[in-house]
């Protein structure tokens, strides 16, 4: 079991761009165990490549059971759009309200290099675009929304 040390926000790494994976190696396998075993030791949902060093296009997630690596991820669709609060292994002790899209489809290589087209919903799809920005060096800090600047005005005299 190989934990990798977590970039957290402030460090470089998490504001660049992580590249195409050419192809899927035995150091490509490496890595997605040790994201794997990572992201189990520090209980997240997601993990992108960039979190712990890494500038490859490689996302891992863990959600109800399963776990999926996408290698080169692709949103190609989406559908819908919610509003929840989100939190990131990379920006500890900070949560914030998110708009993602409630359905994605996304194209993406597998373990074995399959190409694969899925749709995701709810929360796999929310990890899923959460930890594709990590590839594009965004976090959810930078989308975080300020729900209270939507309440509406109070009249001039109103007392609450």
């Amino acid at each position: 079991m190989a934990v990798l040390p977590l970039k957290t926000i402030g460090d470089p790494i998490l504001r660049s761009k992580a590249k195409e994976v050419e192809n899927v190696n035995e150091r490509t396998r490496e890595i997605i165990k040790n994201m794997k075993d990572t992201l189990h030791e520090n209980e997240g949902l997601g993990l992108a490549a960039n979190q712990v060093g890494i500038l490859q296009q490689i996302v891992v997630i863990s959600i109800e059971d399963e776990e999926i690596v996408l290698i080169n991820p692709e949103i190609v669709e989406k559908e819908g759009r919610k509003l929840m609060e989100e939190g990131c292994l990379s920006v500890p002790g900070r949560q914030g309200a998110v708009p993602r899209a409630e359905e994605i489809m996304v194209e993406y290589r597998n373990e074995e290099e399959n190409q694969q087209r899925r749709k995701f919903s709810d929360l796999a799809a929310r990890v899923i675009q959460h930890e594709i920005d990590h590839l594009k060096g965004e976090l959810f800090v930078d989308k975080v929304v300020d729900i209270s600047s939507a309440a509406p005005e109070k009249e001039p005299g109103s007392v609450e």
